[in-house]
């Protein structure tokens, strides 16, 4: 199981370093190693500092698909590479709905991962009137075929199933709603690329996971862990969700 933090537009630099040296004294190495962290980007820093000599794993949230040039407020992977980060979130619902980030900007970002230090994890999900006009797995399929297009089997990325009506409202989706989505974007990826990639590939539930449902989602077989918004924000929360989940 991956437990991956989303912090986004919380916890400050001092916070943060805080965070992770508590964390750091409640997991073992073993643990650690299956722990994502993704803060905002002015924390990004401290968190590595803090994180240093751990077997944690940080990341950003969002990167652009150019190295450097003229791109006022956008995040640079090689930047994120000299940080010594190794991971970025690409698609969080909350960037396509918020910023207009749309499937063809994410496959550009996907494939400027390539040859990089940097996975990524690509976020997909429907919205509650695609849910209602049994629209899911159209939606997803749309969402893979536009970002994952030109992205070959040797390149390594995550997958985060986040529906859009269960992001911070309190609402999650059953763990069979849950389970039927990751099975179908498992066995997608067996026919795009092959089934060892789908075996391979990480895909992560979003979605209001907070220690009271974690349990119950993580006992699915396509469940291979977790995209934690604001029950990641504290640490005793967190290290709930993990010890309910194994």
């Amino acid at each position: 199981m991956i437990f991956a933090g989303n912090w986004k537009l919380n916890l400050s630099p001092k916070k943060s370093y805080a965070f992770i040296q508590e964390l750091l004294t409640k997991l073992s190495k073993e643990q650690q190693k299956n722990c994502f962290f993704f803060p905002q980007n002015l924390s990004l820093p401290a968190s590595i500092e803090a994180a240093s000599g751990s077997e944690l794993q940080l990341g950003s949230q969002n990167i652009y698909f150019e190295r450097t040039g003229a791109f006022t407020g956008e995040n640079s992977l090689e930047a994120l590479e000299d940080l010594g980060a190794s991971l970025c979130l690409i698609g969080h619902s909350e960037r396509r709905s918020l910023f207009a980030e749309t499937d063809s900007i994410l496959n550009k970002k996907m494939l400027a991962c390539k040859g990089t230090k940097i996975r990524p994890m690509l976020c997909i999900g429907e919205s509650l009137e695609q849910r209602k006009n049994a629209e899911t797995n159209q939606t997803l399929k749309k969402q893979l075929d536009c970002a994952l297009e030109g992205v070959l089997e040797e390149q390594a990325f995550h997958i985060a199933y986040e529906p859009i009506w269960a992001i911070g409202t309190g609402e999650v989706a059953s763990p069979e709603m849950a389970e039927d989505a990751h099975q179908f974007i498992r066995s997608y990826l067996a026919q795009r690329y092959s089934k060892e990639k789908s075996q391979n590939t990480a895909i992560l539930y979003g979605g209001s996971v907070k220690p009271e449902n974690a349990s119950e989602l993580a006992q699915k077989d396509n469940i291979d862990g977790f995209l934690i918004g604001g029950a990641s924000l504290k640490v005793d929360s967190f290290i709930e969700i993990i010890s309910n989940s194994l």
